[in-house]
């Protein structure tokens, strides 16, 4: 596994191409700048001779490694040593002063019969007047680097947010299996335990429904998937309950090419059958879901039972309420109502 150091180092080492067109454009601006505040020609009138063209391409090439030292030092030492970074940077200044005497002043007269000084000087004067191209560039590199190690970071920790999201996420679904599997046992061994001739269907749909929660392992489904396995879900629980129950069902207005998360309408359904009480015609168990260009309008609303609630009860609510959260952020709205005899859920998404 890579340290956070070396990580940095390698996207610095990426971007190197983008720190030398950087470098390229900040060079020329800063020279333009300075013949515009001396009253001077842009660039001075560069004829491009021979001799000032080595003499920028070699000046240009030295300036460049001390933005280059900067990133490479700290994208390779960055967070946990950045003393040490500090310190082999300013080590790097004198030695790249270095490399341009010898490259301009050394070998330049050697190979082309003239340097960049004009006149006797010493190797200290040099070095004092060179700090200033030290200084200025350098300057550049940290202010390149600590914009790029703020991207980093940030991307860094938006990947870790969206680790951490997708992690609750499985976690979230890896709950609903069981609780979702335990309800609807509960549904069949009642039908058998009543010899009930529907309990071979009522196996049927739960395979069928056990197969949509165990093995849909993409994060969206298109919304025909989705209702359809919650009009199998409706009708497993009709042959739970009494051949009158009070049920109103109006799943038809819908677009199905819009994508859902997989399992978020089936839950609000089985808190309604769990929970609610069905006897009521006056009062029957609601559940209805329209689209409107590409909002989802879901709404459940069931007479509550005069039973209290299980101990274990409540967990899938909260679960489904969680998802919405992290799937959906401010893109939905989820009302509940809970009267004294009525509970009523109304979701809308925009998918």
């Amino acid at each position: 596994m890579q340290d956070a150091g070396s990580s940095v180092h390698l996207i610095m080492k990426i971007r190197f191409w983008q720190l030398l067109l950087y470098f390229l454009a900040f060079d020329l601006i800063w020279q333009a700048t300075i013949d515009y505040f001396n009253e001077t020609s842009l660039f001075r009138s560069y004829d491009f001779s021979l001799k000032k063209t080595v003499l920028w391409l070699t000046s240009f090439a030295s300036f460049f490694l001390y933005p280059l030292s900067v990133c490479y030092w700290f994208g390779r030492l960055l967070p946990r040593r950045t003393v040490l970074a500090l310190t082999l940077t300013l080590a790097c200044m004198p030695l790249i002063i270095l490399f341009r005497y010898g490259l301009q002043e050394v070998a330049g007269p050697a190979l082309w019969g003239y340097s960049n000084y004009i006149g006797e000087y010493t190797l200290k004067y040099y070095m004092l007047d060179n700090v200033y191209y030290a200084v200025l560039f350098s300057g550049f590199g940290f202010a390149y680097f600590f914009i790029q190690y703020a991207r980093y970071t940030d991307k860094k920790q938006a990947d870790l947010i969206m680790a951490v999201k997708e992690s609750e996420l499985s976690f979230l679904k890896s709950q609903i299996n069981p609780h979702f599997l335990f309800n609807n046992l509960h549904c069949i061994y009642t039908l058998i335990y009543q010899k009930n001739e529907n309990a071979l269907s009522a196996v049927e749909k739960l395979s069928s429904l056990l197969r949509y929660a165990l093995y849909e392992k993409r994060e969206m489904v298109d919304l025909e998937t989705e209702v359809l396995h919650l009009k199998d879900f409706i009708q497993l629980q009709r042959l739970r309950v009494t051949p009158d129950a009070a049920i109103q069902i109006d799943l038809e207005n819908i677009d199905g090419t819009l994508s859902v998360s997989p399992q978020l309408m089936i839950g609000f359904a089985e808190n309604a059958f769990k929970h609610g009480d069905l006897s009521d015609a006056e009062t029957p168990l609601i559940i209805t879901a329209f689209t409107e260009a590409n909002t989802l309008t879901y709404e459940v609303s069931n007479k509550k039972s005069k039973y209290n609630k299980p101990a274990d009860g409540g967990i899938g609510l909260q679960n489904i309420k969680r998802r919405l959260d992290l799937l959906y952020a401010s893109r939905y709205s989820c009302t509940i109502t809970d009267t004294e005899h009525q509970f009523t859920i109304t979701l809308k998404i925009e998918l």
